[in-house]
């Protein structure tokens, strides 16, 4: 069997995989919010138990990898760091800003906040770690993945370009709403307006009663006909007169 050549002109997009591929051709785009379908709760569950077992694998690559000897903000050891253990991050305890660049975020969140997609998340190298954790609201629903907003920020500049044009694309987003906010109610009031219309006329209908002719002038034809017209609905009507 021949062996397959290296081609040294493959595009980045090129080495992108196949699934991949297909993936990001079906989530829906930046501008447009979709309905919902009847397998949208089993898609939704394949989405969670693929992206669990990729977080699975990346959370056992990470344990491989030998902390950093300092802190990245303070040059300290990093002795300490709830931050590396969950998400790889070299920023000590006493460093850890909660509020600020490493406050968690929900997935929905950070997908809002930022634009981003699933496959942003789940797909794109490398894979942004999150922790899973119980949801707050109702145990029985699924774990909540909390994500660092210094990583999710990084991964949104990546595939926008920057903060100014997420806040761009948002301010474009949100006119987009309100063109189909406002051809929506077009739409509703044209519909009202032909009800209303149509249950004016019927009503006007039955109150005249049925409908009586008022012909103008006659009109000979030729020979013995003449010819008629009404001067509410435009009937003809021919007959003979001697």
């Amino acid at each position: 069997m021949p062996k397959r050549g290296y081609n040294p002109s493959t595009s980045e997009e090129d080495k992108i995989p196949i699934v991949e591929k297909l993936y990001r051709e079906n989530q829906e785009s930046d501008f447009i919010g979709g309905g919902f379908c009847d397998d949208d709760d089993l898609v939704e569950e394949k989405r969670e138990q693929f992206a669990e077992a990729r977080q699975k694998r990346a959370d056992e690559r990470a344990n491989k990898i030998l902390a950093p000897e300092n802190c990245e903000k303070c040059q300290n050891p990093l002795l300490d760091s709830w931050l590396w253990q969950r998400y790889s991050c070299a920023i000590c305890d006493s460093c850890r800003n909660e509020k600020g660049e490493h406050k968690l975020l929900a997935r929905t969140e950070a997908k809002n906040l930022y634009l981003l997609k699933d496959c942003d998340l789940d797909l794109r190298k490398p894979i942004l770690r999150f922790w899973a954790k119980k949801n707050p609201h109702n145990p029985r629903y699924g774990d909540m993945k909390l994500y660092l907003k210094l990583q999710v920020e990084a991964r949104a500049i990546e595939v926008h370009g920057s903060l100014e044009q997420i806040e761009l694309k948002k301010e474009l987003k949100e006119q987009a709403k309100e063109v189909r906010s406002e051809k929506q109610f077009e739409k509703k009031l044209k519909t009202l307006r032909q009800q209303i219309k149509g249950a004016s006329s019927h009503t006007t209908k039955i109150a005249s009663g049925p409908h009586r002719h008022v012909f103008g002038n006659e009109k000979h034809i030729g020979n013995d006909l003449w010819k008629r017209t009404c001067e509410t609905c435009d009937y003809e009507e021919e007959f003979e007169k001697m």
